[in-house]
């Protein structure tokens, strides 16, 4: 395997961590699943995973303005 596709496999891997961070299992969560499975995969579980409680309850609360 070329190192270039070795380089880009983990960017992608990252990037799912990093959109994931904000999810249940977060940013280390989504990292492993990204390598275990695929990038792609773990790109169609974060579409229909769910959000942290942290962003639900803020989500949730009106906002003062």
């Amino acid at each position: 395997m070329p190192l270039t596709v070795i380089v880009i496999y983990l960017l992608a891997c990252i990037l799912c961590g990093v959109m994931g961070r904000n999810t249940t299992i977060g940013f280390m969560g989504h990292f492993l699943l990204a390598l275990i499975l695929t990038p792609l995969l773990n790109f169609l579980i974060q579409a229909v995973g769910r959000q942290s409680s942290r962003v639900r309850d803020h989500l949730r609360t009106p906002t003062e303005r």
